[in-house]
């Protein structure tokens, strides 16, 4: 009888704030003891439009841009590229995706698209202020995410 094990898959999301280091040493160690490849994806997000309704209501939407819109991913993509060579040199299996949209809901997709085992991804240590006007994308991860997900804490300053 013959037994097919299927290689894990870590989504690694990278924001390239100060925690990208420390994310990418967690989810390399976990990937060499797991044996699973990283996938790295970078979401860039859409300027927020203002969109005058009415009189007394006015609404800032973050819409997906139009076609003619499209922004050009090659900054960003060479960068994951950069960050993705040290661990593709120590034999973890590496892929990079840099894409334009909405973070959590791009994050929870390319999670689907890749069939991620984990989902690594750090945290900033903002504050709960930080948090009510902004939102956070660890707890909209956490929240909606199908798979486990790995938070990687800010660590000290």
């Amino acid at each position: 009888m013959w037994l097919i094990v299927s290689m894990k898959t870590l989504l690694v999301p990278l924001d390239f704030s100060n925690t990208t280091d420390r994310v990418l040493a967690h989810a390399a160690d976990l990937a060499r003891s797991l044996e699973a490849r990283i996938v790295l994806v970078h979401i860039v997000e859409p300027v927020a439009t203002y969109v005058p309704v009415g009189a007394s209501m006015d609404v800032i939407a973050a819409a997906p841009p139009q076609p003619a819109e499209v922004q050009d991913l090659s900054v960003d993509e060479a960068r994951l590229r950069s960050l993705s060579q040290p661990l593709s040199a120590t034999g973890v299996p590496v892929e990079c995706v840099a894409v334009v949209g909405l973070a959590v809901d791009d994050i929870l997709d390319q999670a689907v698209k890749c069939d991620a085992s984990y989902i690594v991804l750090g945290s900033h240590g903002h504050g709960a202020l930080y948090h009510l006007f902004s939102g956070s994308v660890v707890n909209g991860i956490l929240k909606r995410a199908t798979c486990p997900v790995i938070v990687v804490p800010a660590g000290k300053k």
